[in-house]
């Protein structure tokens, strides 16, 4: 169905779509954004979830949410606002990807800019339904709030390793013998660096496997990677936007991919808050799944097998003959706590357990109380 994001908070540049599903009395209200440019989607890596669940209608009360114009600098999936006490800022974020990259990252410095000119000395930043999107802009969002610390730079996400199959082997045999003259197949280590964030000196031999066990699986995997976003495409400011003391990410528990890659990095490396807005009274909340690596379709995966003359290939899947979205989670991002295992493997407990319980009895007061100041 495409590239949907689900805010609850007006977009713009989106088509509104209602769906009555059959036998359901459920209707959804969904928004669908511009479609991603594909050559910015295949130069700029995409982290997005892909399933079939229903969109939660989980979000803030009405008295919670901004009821007055967007500022200027506001585009697309990402909407800023200034709330009536003209010192809380909000950023509206629907999605990590966006019709176009430049203008999108633009928009997210000019947008926490003008929040700050205009007095802003906290800030929300609300991803509820944030189906994730580019991985470099999770990365930008982190480096322009934090500012640049060693959180940030060289590496303002987490380390990664690819799935290193026989297969994928192949791929980049191929790769290494010209097989990707344009330079854009995402087994090309052109696209990457070693764990000390520097290109690999021997590009034909960057992805000799080593075998893993994962939850009592054995899998091979490349050398671990370094960062892939840095140099930026834009200049960052010289120093924190926000104090992370000051600022305080909101969901409703659906923010996959790039999304929690960015709030998981805000979080456990700088300390920013998160609010989650649902759950059950007295159930401890965390998060746990896919997080820093990068789920991808089916259609990236045979890009590189079509584009390398491997369809053919015994172990290359066939087509699809059905209108069918198959994900894959072809990367995974190593832990922060414990840097040798994959951060999605470990479970973590929301680390202020009385948010919500405060949020539902006594309602914004108390919510902002908690979380600003």
């Amino acid at each position: 169905m495409g590239n949907f994001a689900q805010q609850v908070h007006p977009l713009v540049d989106s088509v509104s779509l209602t769906i009555q599903r059959i036998n359901s009395s459920t209707v959804d209200h969904i928004v669908q954004q511009a479609p991603v440019n594909p050559q910015e989607a295949r130069r700029h890596a995409m982290n997005v979830i892909l399933d079939g669940i229903p969109m939660s209608d989980i979000k803030l009360p009405e008295e919670l949410q901004p009821p007055m114009p967007s500022l200027n600098q506001s585009y697309s999936v990402a909407q800023f606002y200034l709330l009536k006490d003209h010192v809380t800022g909000v950023l509206a974020l629907g999605s990590f990807s966006a019709e176009n990259f430049t203008i999108f990252g633009q928009s997210l410095l000019h947008g926490l800019q003008e929040l700050k000119a205009k007095g802003a000395t906290h800030l929300i930043v609300d991803v509820t339904n944030n189906g994730g999107g580019y991985i470099c802009i999770a990365h930008w969002l982190h480096r322009i709030i934090i500012g640049p610390k060693y959180t940030t730079e060289p590496q303002a996400g987490l380390d990664t390793t690819i799935r290193a199959g026989p297969l994928a082997q192949s791929i980049t045999k191929k790769i290494s013998e010209g097989g990707d003259p344009d330079e854009l197949l995402y087994y090309n280590p052109i696209q990457w660096t070693n764990a000390s964030h520097l290109p690999f000196s021997k590009p034909n031999e960057w992805f000799t496997p080593t075998v893993k066990t994962i939850n009592g699986h054995k899998d091979a995997f490349s050398p671990r990677l370094g960062q892939e976003c840095q140099p930026f495409s834009w200049d960052p400011p010289d120093k924190a936007l926000f104090d992370p003391e000051s600022v305080v990410i909101v969901s409703n528990g659906r923010c996959a991919s790039s999304c929690s890659l960015f709030s998981i990095t805000m979080s456990k490396r700088d300390g920013v808050r998160t609010v989650v807005i649902g759950g059950k009274k007295g159930v401890s909340q965390q998060y746990c799944g896919t997080v820093g690596g990068q789920s991808t379709g089916f259609n990236t995966i045979d890009t590189e097998l079509k584009s390398t003359g491997l369809k053919e290939h015994e172990l290359a899947p066939p087509d699809f003959l059905t209108n069918s979205v198959q994900g894959i989670t072809w990367r995974l991002g190593f832990g922060i706590d414990r840097t040798d295992e994959p951060e999605g493997t470990q479970i973590s407990p929301l680390s202020t357990t009385d948010i919500l319980n405060a949020f539902i009895q006594n309602g914004k007061t108390i919510l902002l109380t908690l979380t600003l100041n």
